[in-house]
């Protein structure tokens, strides 16, 4: 066999890259001043990359954020806004600043810029949904972000969590792997307009209603603090937003997939007293708790694009079969039969 050339000068171009844990253990050691030894372990990927760093003193939780995906004054934004939180007693995850006072640190990955934020570690449990007491706290607290957010009167430099966000983005990521299912392409667009007029006619676009949102207010971002405080973190989607969609991504969350009885059963049950806790905040209207109920399909389509989105780079396209476009066409319309018949 004919050897290849060897190719001189920059090594081949990545799209994605996973960055060492020692290097970074280094860095952040350097950078932070922080006591030795550190010990840094690569948690997982996904749409940012997770490290733990340990020390003698204290643990940390490192984000790098993904090449591209967010540019540098969003991030910050991100950071104003839990700074913000912060003083207003709202239990938020802490980010560090490093030595020269900065928060927002840019790494010069194999496949370009990524930024890089340290944020200290929250040492307590999960809430679970199904522990009524956790899910009151938990909507309590959704109550007080939204309300302190009105009450900062501060423009962060975020997106929009809208119409585009919710159904446009998803259909064009998903829209490359249905051009040989024309018919569940249009399925899928027909639903999501119908879906989005119905929001338009319970909802408008205006405060207390939309506005500031965390964008993935689920029991997995959350932790009991120290003080036994539930305390949310990653708010790496947060932006403005319907407040009804936002507290409807907690239900969801909950074995999104299933739609059988003994499954809503279960969520409606944490639902009510979520609603309890966020209630005594914010008041909810009728129409807020009828948008909540939409935020199933919503959520189902913006994860379906989001993963294509952010994983097809990290892990190839293999998984996105037709079985895989089958399961969710179903859900889609198992869904829309049940939620036909609740009307």
């Amino acid at each position: 066999m004919k050897k290849l050339p060897t190719v001189p000068g920059s090594p081949f171009p990545v799209q994605y890259s996973i960055l060492s844990e020692s290097a970074l253990a280094e860095w952040a050691q350097s950078r932070y001043s922080l006591s030795e030894p550190v010990r840094c372990c690569f948690l997982r990927g996904s749409m940012s990359d997770v490290y733990r760093l340990d020390t003698p003193k204290a643990a940390y939780i490192l984000k790098v954020y993904l090449h591209n995906r967010h540019p540098q004054g969003a991030i910050e934004a991100e950071i104003a806004f839990l700074n913000d939180l912060l003083e207003q007693d709202i239990p938020v995850v802490i980010p560090v600043a490093n030595s020269d006072n900065i928060y927002v640190n840019e790494l010069n990955a194999p496949e370009g810029k990524r930024f890089a934020v340290l944020f200290h570690a929250i040492p307590g449990d999960e809430p679970k949904e199904e522990n009524l007491e956790h899910s009151r706290s938990f909507g309590q607290l959704a109550g007080r972000l939204h309300c302190c957010a009105d009450q900062l009167q501060k423009k962060y430099n975020r997106w929009h969590l809208d119409e585009t966000y919710l159904v446009d983005q998803p259909l064009a990521c998903l829209q490359p792997y249905l051009e040989h299912r024309s018919n569940d392409w249009e399925y899928l667009r027909t639903l999501g307009s119908e879906i989005l007029a119905e929001l338009h006619h319970l909802l408008p676009k205006e405060s207390p209603m939309y506005g500031l949102c965390h964008g993935d207010l689920h029991t997995g971002n959350a932790r009991f603090d120290q003080r036994g405080r539930l305390t949310l973190f990653d708010f790496d989607s947060f932006g403005y937003g319907w407040r009804a969609i936002d507290i409807g991504v907690y239900p969801v969350s909950f074995d999104w997939m299933a739609l059988d009885d003994e499954t809503r059963r279960k969520k409606a049950r944490f639902w009510e007293a979520f609603v309890e806790g966020y209630t005594t905040q914010r008041p909810l209207s009728q129409n807020e708790l009828a948008v909540a109920q939409l935020c199933l399909p919503l959520r189902h389509l913006e994860l379906m694009g989001l993963t294509i989105r952010y994983w097809t780079p990290q892990i190839g396209v293999s998984w996105l079969t037709d079985n895989y476009f089958d399961r969710h066409l179903d859900w889609f319309h198992a869904w829309a039969t049940r939620y036909s018949k609740m009307r």
